[in-house]
């Protein structure tokens, strides 16, 4: 560099200049074996503990929805059998774990019967609640998914399934909590079916 040469210097840049240094910027591809895999969700896992359990003539239908005068409400999967359909749900965190909308549920989607299930994350959980769906279904399952679950199921849910009394069913084993509304026992819905209909207030009477 001699005495006639002369810096430039600007504090605005070029649009070449920005140009370039936006390519030198580019996104890092992401390597697909870094990804850690889904979780199946809870209503998943149990339905893949089921599936291979069923009477070959059970239909399963995934991710319905039923309309009810509380607006559509979820219900995670419906085995239907023999004419008969019922559902199972897995709450979701928007759902109070009191609500009255399974009463909703269970009427409006035209269901025999309403399964609230509560799992962890483990197989051993899914297998426990599949145990106890094959205690309160038998005939909607096959001679071998009732031989199998019975030797897989643990100790803690086949006790908790032998003394459930059937009022207020519900049954709680390793990991899992199962409960039901079942549509023959009017104890099981009416009331909270009302309190729905009244927007959550009490009647003096039932109907």
């Amino acid at each position: 560099m001699n005495a006639s040469t002369r810096l430039s210097v600007s504090a605005f840049p070029t649009i070449a200049w920005l140009q370039q240094r936006a390519a030198d910027r580019a996104p890092a591809a992401r390597i697909e074996s870094h990804r850690l895999p889904a979780r199946p969700s809870p209503a998943m896992r149990l339905l893949q503990a089921l599936r291979p359990m069923l009477d070959a003539e059970v239909r399963v239908e995934e991710h319905v929805w039923v309309a009810t005068p509380d607006g559509e409400l979820p219900v995670d999967f419906t085995l239907q059998y023999k004419g008969k359909k019922i559902a199972f749900c897995c709450r979701p965190s928007w759902i109070d774990a009191h609500s009255d909308q399974d009463a909703l549920t269970l009427v409006y989607g035209g269901h025999e019967a309403l399964y609230r299930c509560e799992l962890n994350e483990t197989h051993e959980a899914a297998v426990d609640a599949a145990y106890t769906l094959m205690q309160a279904l038998p005939t909607w399952f096959s001679s071998f998914g009732r031989l199998s679950l019975g030797r897989r199921a643990t100790d803690a849910v086949v006790a908790s399934a032998a003394s459930n009394s059937g009022k207020g069913w519900s049954v709680r084993g390793t990991g899992c909590h199962i409960t039901a509304l079942r549509l023959h026992v009017a104890s099981d819905w009416v009331v909270a079916f009302e309190r729905a209909l009244r927007g959550g207030r009490d009647l003096a009477l039932s109907a």
